[in-house]
């Protein structure tokens, strides 16, 4: 019996069929849980997406906000050789004539030899001399013209040397400079298979000459065919000579619109989103996955509150709750001030200074974290600038001139009939060509001064004569000190960072480079405060940002969601669990039933039988 299954043979009932009906009366809870977990997961999906789009309003937005990185001038040129570009948004204009473009200096040996095998150099030393005076010996071994190449190359010296076959069986060593300008001059000594090594281009620096007037007019020279910031914000390259090249740059807003018109349809997507995920089809009487999620109508409220306070050029509101961009307006407004469209867009502070301060607080740059307000500002040290010197009598001709910063080395030899501005100006055309930010110039008594271009420990340097200990260190190189919002602001230059700490001012950057000696002194540091406000791209940008970090609003709540979600199916489980159990009675029940009615018949024809078989016995009997 312990095998037997419901099959209502016995009862003439569909017993599986009722098991089946009752288990799916009993499994309406868990199927009404199911649908709410399909809900939770819907609405998490809808969370995640909307947090992806965000992100992408949180990029385009931050990216915008950094005004100091707008691109926003046209510039033209007179002249097809001459190249020019511009950044920032400031206009300008320059008249000039070329006189000189740059070369790389090149030397070619007077004859031509056999073969690359020949000995050209028997000594096998060669001794280079740059134009500063400083003196190399390079290694050539056996001499060749093979091996000279190879080690000129390898010397790593800014030279590349070839062997020119001129013909058939001739070969001529060329080698040039990698670099443009008069700096590029070199010698080569020890080259003893030829009769010289000839000047085949002269090292030379790109001139231009501003104006006509040869009482006035000026020569700007650098080392390579582009001049930067002659005109500041504006930059061009010259290829050939030539006479009154004009070079122009006009304020135009067109890149920053285009960056504007893809903001806006960006936001415009998430609040499109937030719309279908929130609507309720009338006629279908469904709803979408946040159909009356608070997060979802919080962040579509916030999006529309930030838009219409920030007053940004061309960006309005619509009545059907979405953005507009008229670059028309914007361009007008651009134009007629860039830096008030940029202070709408970007951040700005204004500068309440106390009533004894001459000088100004200004605004560097801030993050996702700075919040409006205004905070107090305390300057206890100004940044300055590193200062040695060489005095008059600590080098003669011959001498090595030494400017150190971190790894790099800069020297200058001083040259015969060199006075102090020489030495000043060799040195400092050496330090620019190395990337090094430090200039000289000499005094009214002969010391030669040198000086980090900008303020901070990060400039740091040192200079020598001849590796003798004989420069002295003026002014050490040091960072602001202070604080901001009454917390201690890291400073690196001129300006102080509160990086970490508490309030709405974490995150602000100020350049404090305004301020004098004296502002600092008269007030002991407590130069005043400044008000900070974003502009639209900057709240923009912040709100992405809180919005979709770890604990930002939609993270939350799709955590939330997701939570709900393994809640329910929690739940679900427990319900498979209970239905089987309650299938398993159900089907113990009926089996019993039909055991027993199985019984209950088998009894029931036995009894038959008996009765039958009574009644046949008394019939005989009565025959």
């Amino acid at each position: 019996m312990s095998n037997m299954t419901v099959s209502g043979a016995v009862s003439g009932l569909d017993t599986a069929t009722i098991i089946n009906q009752l288990v799916a009366l009993q499994g309406n809870q868990q199927t009404l849980l199911k649908q709410q977990q399909t809900t939770q997961q819907s609405a998490a999906d809808a969370l995640g997406k909307l947090a992806t789009a965000l992100g992408g309003v949180g990029s385009l937005a931050g990216a915008l906000a950094k005004t100091s990185t707008w691109s926003a001038s046209a510039v033209t040129s007179t002249s097809t050789g001459v190249m020019a570009t511009a950044a920032g948004t400031t206009a300008g204009a320059l008249t000039f004539d070329v006189t000189s473009v740059a070369a790389a200096h090149a030397l070619i040996s007077s004859e031509a030899v056999g073969s690359t095998g020949d000995v050209v150099a028997g000594s096998g030393l060669l001794t280079l001399t740059t134009s500063d005076g400083a003196m190399t010996d390079i290694d050539v071994g056996g001499g060749t013209l093979g091996e000279v190449v190879k080690a000129i190359n390898a010397a790593g010296k800014g030279l590349v040397a070839t062997a020119v076959q001129t013909s058939p069986g001739q070969y001529r060593l060329q080698v040039a400079a990698t670099t443009t300008g008069d700096a590029s001059q070199f010698t080569l000594d020890g080259l003893d298979g030829f009769t010289s090594m000839d000047e085949l281009t002269k090292g030379s620096d790109a001139a231009i000459r501003i104006g006509s007037n040869p009482a006035t007019a000026y020569t700007i020279t650098s080392s390579t065919n582009t001049f930067s910031d002659v005109v500041k914000g504006l930059s061009f390259t010259v290829s050939k000579l030539e006479n009154a090249v004009t070079v122009r740059s006009a304020v135009d807003g067109t890149a920053v619109a285009g960056q504007v018109s893809k903001l806006v349809d960006a936001v415009n997507a998430v609040l499109a989103q937030i719309s279908t995920a929130t609507a309720w089809n009338a006629t279908t009487k469904t709803g979408g996955p946040l159909l009356g999620d608070p997060t979802a109508r919080s962040l579509q409220q916030r999006l529309l509150n930030t838009v219409s306070t920030a007053g940004a050029a061309g960006v309005r509101l619509t009545r059907d709750g979405t953005l507009s961009f008229d670059q028309a307006a914007f361009l007008k407004a651009f134009s007629a001030d860039p830096d008030k469209v940029k202070a709408a867009f970007g951040a700005t502070t204004s500068f309440a200074a106390d009533p004894s301060v001459t000088g100004q607080v200004a605004f560097a740059s801030s993050t996702s974290q700075t919040q409006p307000g205004t905070y107090a500002v305390e300057v206890t040290a100004r940044g300055t600038r590193e200062q040695w010197s060489l005095g008059s009598g600590t080098f003669d001709v011959g001498s090595v001139v030494q400017l150190f910063q971190g790894d790099t080395t800069v020297t200058y030899t001083v040259q015969g009939g060199d006075g102090p501005d020489e030495v000043a100006a060799g040195i400092s055309r050496a330090a620019a060509a190395a990337g090094v930010a430090v200039t000289a110039g000499a005094d009214a008594d002969g010391n030669v001064i040198f000086t980090a271009s900008n303020s901070g420990s990060g400039g740091a340097f040192s200079v020598d004569v001849d590796d003798s200990g004989l420069g002295s260190q003026d002014v050490a190189g040091t960072d602001a000190e202070g604080t901001i919002d009454g917390q201690p602001a890291t400073g690196i230059g001129d300006v102080l960072s509160l990086r970490a700490g508490t309030g709405g001012a974490v995150g602000l950057s100020l350049d404090t480079s305004g301020l004098t000696d004296d502002d600092i002194g008269l007030t002991g540091g407590a130069v005043g405060s400044v008000t900070y406000t974003p502009g639209l791209a900057r709240q923009l940008a912040t709100l992405a940002d809180q919005a979709t970090t770890s604990t930002g609003m939609l993270t939350s709540a799709k955590q939330g969601r997701q939570t709900g979600v393994k809640d329910l199916q929690d739940q679900i489980d427990e319900w498979d669990r209970r239905l089987a159990a309650y299938r398993a009675t159900l089907t113990a029940q009926f089996t019993a039933m039909e055991t027993a009615l199985a019984s209950l018949k088998s009894q029931t024809s036995s009894i038959a039988s008996l009765v039958n078989s009574s009644s046949s016995s008394s019939s005989s009997s009565s025959s």
